[in-house]
């Protein structure tokens, strides 16, 4: 990404930012907000301390790329001695010299720097789109975990009103005399394990929301209220998300680091030679009985006879070497994984919509017919007792089925490099409102 891209997209996050903070401060405290995905992941980047340190490296790199190619300071000499007053018999000190001194970067080494620094630069702002996408990653996945543990506690809250609802039918059939010792024993055990299950999922989505709340910085808002599970779209087909890799931030820093690496090489080979350095003189001496000024000018030139920095410079090509060894396995590992990650999230999909005509639609059926034969005497308990721990069972699986699959579109994102919020470019479908 260019640096007028990059500079666009932190105008356009910091406006976003202050757009949601403002909002955030005129909810009542008493409101409890609804917590979206993108309001998820805008609080996450504004709370990232990941995220400031990038800016920093950003903001660093920038300095070392005004800092690059600039010439060496000159040097200016005075000198002043007693010389002359020897000579002429004044006695006394006198001003005897004035030198000026300016090394000529003639090898091209500056050109280096400024290239080597402009790499550099242009990596810091890929790694930084690429934390990005690594905190809009960890903000799904805590979403999500909130999001499951929310609707696992208000399906132990229903399994609870179902167990109520067979002590009430027991309580009918116990006062009519048709309720032996057996079955009441059974109907508290459903009563008790439906409250365990509530007790558990209470403690689950008071870590999930704990967890949530330190990471999105906000402690003191109410317990957030994350929108319901769904299941999500197909993804984009593969051969769009394989096209779309070359501008994955990870690889376009792996790219500006070899650009570095090759710089580096050859800032390296044209330090073999030291800079010459001028020099302009300006002496007063006594010459023909009297004092007299001589002004003249030199140049210095290093002989390179010990030290050639062959070992710098063989250190350097190898630096280069590995760093596009690095992108090639980058780019091995990207692409399994984008392969990988979608046709998992393929699977996931398809997996959820049989499981929820084939499963959870009959074992609801199921359950509804069995607590009406219950209530008529028509059911025994073992009936119901299976047709309640197939019904909560099957909503169970479909539920963890549902973030399953929305664990793999934060991951196909990641991998694939499809942000929520950078802009230019193109977000697998599948986000959830």
């Amino acid at each position: 990404m260019s640096k007028k891209m990059f500079r666009i997209f932190n105008v356009r996050y910091q406006m976003a930012v202050t757009i949601w903070l403002v909002c955030l401060s005129v909810i009542p405290a008493s409101a409890q907000q609804t917590w979206t995905l993108d309001l998820t992941v805008k609080r996450a980047l504004e709370a990232a301390p990941e995220l400031r340190a990038s800016e920093a490296e950003v903001r660093a790199r920038e300095g070392m790329l005004q800092q690059a190619g600039a010439w060496p300071n000159p040097e200016f000499e005075v000198g002043a001695d007693n010389h002359l007053g020897k000579e002429d018999g004044r006695a006394g000190q006198a001003l005897t010299g004035l030198a000026f001194s300016q090394s000529l970067p003639v090898s091209g080494r500056l050109g280096h720097e400024r290239k080597n620094a402009t790499a550099e630069l242009a990596r810091a702002e890929a790694e930084y789109l690429d934390q990005v996408l690594q905190v809009e990653y960890r903000a799904a996945r805590t979403f999500h975990a909130l999001q499951l543990a929310r609707e696992t506690l208000i399906l132990a809250e229903s399994r609870l009103q179902a167990a109520d609802e067979f002590q009430r039918i027991g309580v009918r059939r116990e006062r009519a005399g048709d309720l032996a010792r057996l079955e009441r024993l059974r109907l508290d055990i459903i009563r008790e394990s439906a409250q365990q299950a509530v007790a558990t999922a209470e403690g689950e989505y008071s870590e999930a929301l704990a967890d949530f709340q330190v990471y999105m910085g906000i402690p003191d808002v109410p317990a957030p209220e994350p929108v319901r599970l769904t299941l999500p779209e197909l993804p984009q087909p593969l051969d769009a998300l394989l096209g779309g890799l070359v501008s994955h931030p990870r690889l376009s820093a792996a790219r500006h680091r070899i650009s570095a690496a090759q710089a580096t090489v050859n800032l390296a080979r044209a330090s073999r030679f030291a800079d010459p350095q001028l020099r302009v003189f300006r002496e007063r001496d006594f010459l023909g009985n009297r004092r007299q000024e001589v002004t003249g000018a030199g140049v210095s030139l290093p002989l390179p006879l010990w030290d050639r920095k062959s070992g710098l410079i063989r250190a350097t090509l190898e630096g280069a070497e590995q760093a596009r060894s690095q992108l090639q396995g980058l780019q091995r590992d990207l692409d399994s994984r984008v392969r990988l990650s979608h046709l998992h999230l393929g699977h996931l999909i398809a997996q959820a919509k049989d499981y929820r005509t084939r499963i959870l639609g009959p074992a609801e059926e199921m359950f509804s017919m069995t607590r009406k034969g219950y209530a008529a005497g028509e059911v025994e308990i073992l009936g119901l007792i299976d047709a309640n721990d197939i019904h909560f069972d099957a909503h169970t699986r479909y539920l963890e089925l549902l973030q399953e699959a929305w664990l793999e579109v934060a991951e196909l994102r990641l991998v694939s490099g499809q942000s929520l919020t950078a802009p230019a470019q193109t977000t697998i479908q599948g986000t959830q409102p």
